[in-house]
């Protein structure tokens, strides 16, 4: 049996669920998961480490 991809859980201003589906490995859409989530630190540590690297470049 398929095992199938589960909806995103975050309530909207209307007070339901949000109808995207989660990202694999998070409870969350893309719209929904924050700076918290796994997928949203790695994305911000890798625009940290871009950002000192350029800065280093600059001097």
């Amino acid at each position: 049996m398929a095992r199938t991809q589960s909806k995103c859980g975050a309530r909207t201003q209307a007070g339901g669920r949000c109808a995207n589906l989660a990202m694999v490995g998070t409870s969350r859409c893309r719209l929904h998961q924050g700076p918290w989530s796994k997928i949203g630190s790695a994305d911000r540590k890798a625009k940290e480490a871009k950002e000192k690297q350029r800065k280093s470049r600059k001097k």
